[in-house]
């Protein structure tokens, strides 16, 4: 099971319009949430390390490449769905994917699935670069295999690398997946993308990050000047993952060459002839995209369908695009609905490459402590998870942290992590339950008025006591002064 861990001293518990459930994970870029909006929709909040709101700069470049992520075509990706990087603590909220990351799968790929698996991850290159995006942090540990195929996460968060190259700024970064460009100081653009692609579906064939050592330096040898082993990889696969891999950023293929590669399509048109895969009903179509502009502020990125001159591509008889490189010629693209085709093959391909998972959202995991409760238990629920339940200033329900009596222990014992006894015999709720459990959220609105009156009288009651005190101080005064007056 993918379990969030319980939120620490110095986590937040809300963040804009989103409840946070728990940790996912935490690395030097940041620490990503699982949490709710107010609707009881699961998402993924990516909370960023530093502060982009004093760098205006910064907050201005992460802003457009956020907006220009949340019109990356849905095929394999996690969608990007919010972000505020004004505040301080700056973030990103994308669709949850359930199921493992590729690190924490369990398994090695081969076969049909290893081949899936690498079309899902092209597939969601190819709608990414399409939208002017460079994900830059393509890691096993940014692709989640779930029930309905790989999908890519992370993109939209990762820092920027420029031509100088200092240590601290790879730190947010795993350098095994980097390329041979990053280390040398040159412009970072999509071939650094498909160089991550390679070395991702090497990993998924061995378990082992291709060009891992003991330190930095050992790390940046091996990417500068070994080639790694492809003897694990199907035959199919060798020559694009060896292109993929290239120390020259200019012979790498385009994300959407290894795409039509791996579907076995010597040229974009073929998509008007029939593919040998199936419709799959839980990919729904989608309308033509959009024109997109281009970013301001990502000059060395060029139009991902301008087609260069040839260089040899790795079969058929398409070319490779170039190094990012200004002044290389360009022909027409083909048209957007023949980009929207290719990525629903991609998809359709990748989806093929199923796994179970145990990875319930917090609605659910309640839901089922609540059916398994007897009838009695059942009736004192509402009661007693209103108990935990608070109704802030503004309106929203909150969790607030009380004793109970012991007959209701019983109860909020059955729903484990759920409810939380503290020290001194206290218990809380999990921050997002109000959100996340739909029937906790028709308790509240049936009782939102008693609480709010509770709540009331609550903030009251120490005004009272202390106006009670004080009427008994000067009662008992003037009763002393009237005795000593007789």
């Amino acid at each position: 099971m993918r379990v969030a861990r319980e939120l620490g001293a110095g986590d937040p518990w809300r963040l804009g319009g989103y409840r946070l459930a728990g940790r996912l994970g935490a690395g030097a870029r940041g620490t990503v949430y699982e949490g709710y909006d107010a609707g009881g929709r699961r998402v993924a909040v990516s909370v960023m390390h530093g502060r982009p709101a004093a760098d205006p700069e910064l907050r201005a470049r992460l802003g457009r490449e956020a907006e220009a992520a949340r019109r990356v075509a849905p095929f394999c990706t996690a969608s990007v769905l919010d972000a505020d990087f004004d505040g301080p603590r700056p973030y990103l909220v994308s669709e949850y994917v359930e199921g493992p990351s590729l690190r924490r799968a369990g398994r090695l790929f081969g076969g049909d699935d290893l081949r899936g698996l690498a079309t899902a991850v092209a597939t969601a290159l190819t709608a990414l670069h399409h939208a002017g995006v460079i994900h830059r942090d393509l890691t096993p540990d940014n692709v989640i295999v779930g029930r309905d195929g790989p999908r890519v996460t992370g993109f939209g968060v990762a820092p920027g690398l420029g031509s100088a190259l200092a240590a601290s700024a790879l730190k947010p970064y795993a350098p095994s997946y980097l390329a041979p460009e990053v280390f040398t100081g040159g412009r970072v653009g999509r071939p650094a993308d498909v160089f991550a692609w390679g070395a991702v579906v090497l990993y998924a064939a061995t378990g082992e990050d291709a060009f891992a050592a003991g330190s930095l330096g050992a790390v940046m040898h091996r990417v500068l000047s070994l080639d790694p082993d492809l003897d694990p990889l199907p035959r199919s696969l060798r020559p694009l993952a060896r292109a993929a891999l290239a120390k020259d950023a200019s012979a790498r293929p385009a994300a959407r060459d290894l795409l039509l590669d791996l579907l076995a399509l010597p040229k974009l048109s073929d998509l008007s002839a029939s593919l040998p895969l199936p419709d799959l009903p839980d990919l729904p179509d989608l309308p033509d995209l959009p024109d997109l502009p281009d970013l301001p502020d990502l000059p060395d990125l060029p139009d991902l369908l301008a087609v260069p001159g040839p260089s040899g591509a790795p079969t058929g008889d398409r070319t490779r695009s170039g190094p990012d490189a200004p002044g290389t010629p360009a022909a027409t693209g083909p048209r957007e609905p023949e980009v929207v085709a290719l990525l629903r093959a991609g998809a359709q391909a990748g989806a093929r490459v199923r796994t179970a998972c145990d990875d319930p959202a917090l609605g659910d995991l309640a839901e089922a402590a609540y059916a398994a409760l007897g009838p009695e238990a059942r009736k004192r629920a509402p009661a007693v998870f209103l108990r935990l339940v608070a109704v802030a200033a503004d309106g929203e329900a909150v969790t607030r942290e009380v004793k109970v009596s012991p007959a209701a222990e019983p109860v909020l014992g059955a729903f484990g992590g759920l409810a939380v006894r503290r020290p001194g015999g206290t218990w809380a709720l999990s921050p997002a339950l109000p959100y996340a459990w739909p029937r906790l959220r028709e308790w509240i609105e049936a009782g939102r008025v008693r609480l709010v009156a509770r709540d009331r009288f609550a903030r009251l009651l120490p005004v009272l006591l202390a106006a009670s005190a004080v009427l008994v101080t000067a009662l008992v005064a003037a009763v002393i002064v009237a005795g000593r007056t007789v």
